[in-house]
């Protein structure tokens, strides 16, 4: 099993693994029930609704990862007691950018703050309830590595988003396939975000090319490797959708990074989106339409 997983995260990652929407369509909510579609498993489902496999299992009393086409699976809820938590709107915010944030959808919002429309001001205060990742901090160990660097803060001009293109692996799987690559720099990516298989979900990575603020190797063109950040999600987003802890973590890191971090990386980009890369990086299903709203680019 495992040997198989290694070759199969070979195979992808030399095959190119370097490599839109509201996000209230981007999110089934939990408490609900799935139906179990070809190509579904347990792993895929959990990531889908921000969920562990365990809580999974034990809502539908399973002894295994074994499910099939068609199964009803029930969808484990947050408690409803759990107090709400608030964002105070700032300049360059949406209401879905803020869903995707918090892991709720853009309805749920509307619906907590009584809001007619989608409009919504600076210094507004906003309660966020059900998403259960609120009050989650992805940044600690992004800090505390930061904190022992010297950032080269006048180079980094741009942010470039990517997924693996395969759902397992974490920074020191990539590491060691991209140096099998010939990288002699090994990571790629500046950053990676585990989905809860090989790394925690929503787990951030802090790649050598960051802690040695080194160029990055995601991208075909070498000049924009030597200005761009490269943060890479785990997980093929063609097939699935990157997890809510994922995508919070990813918006923090973003929101940290330009809030002060790189003063001049104003530039944010999916993979694909750079001219000759001929990719379908990061995924149909990143949001990148509701990043882009949300920083601006």
């Amino acid at each position: 099993m495992h040997h198989d997983r290694r070759q199969f995260t070979r195979m992808a990652l030399l095959a190119g693994a370097s490599c839109s929407g509201l996000a209230g369509s981007l999110f089934a909510s939990a408490g609900s029930v799935h139906v179990v579609q070809a190509g579904d498993t347990l792993s895929g489902v959990s990531n889908q609704y921000g969920i562990k496999i365990s809580d999974l299992r034990k809502a539908n009393n399973l002894s295994g990862d074994l499910i099939r086409v068609g199964q009803k699976l029930t969808i484990p809820g947050e408690s409803e007691s759990a107090p709400p938590a608030y964002h105070i709107v700032r300049a360059g915010d949406t209401l879905s950018g803020i869903a995707i944030q918090y892991g709720v959808t853009v309805a749920q919002i509307k619906r907590d703050n009584s809001l007619r429309n989608d409009v919504i001001r600076i210094g507004q205060k906003l309660a966020i309830t059900g998403g259960g990742y609120s009050g989650s901090d992805y940044l600690s160990q992004v800090r505390a590595a930061t904190a022992r660097i010297n950032v080269r803060q006048s180079n980094w001009k741009r942010i470039v988003v990517h997924h693996s293109g395969i759902k397992h692996g974490n920074a020191k799987v990539y590491d060691a396939a991209h140096r099998r690559r010939g990288m002699q720099n090994g990571l790629a990516y500046h950053f990676v975000i585990g989905n809860g298989i090989d790394s925690g979900d929503g787990q951030i990575e802090v790649g050598p090319r960051w802690q040695k603020q080194l160029l990055g190797g995601h991208v075909k063109n070498y000049r924009i490797n030597l200005t761009a950040i490269g943060i890479c999600l785990v997980g093929n987003f063609e097939k699935t959708h990157p997890s809510r802890r994922q995508l919070a973590a990813f918006t923090q890191l973003m929101d940290w990074l330009r809030g002060g971090v790189l003063p001049n990386a104003h530039r944010f980009a999916g993979h694909r989106e750079l001219r000759g890369e001929q990719t379908i990086c990061p995924g149909k299903n990143f949001p990148l339409a509701a990043m882009h709203a949300r920083y601006g680019d």
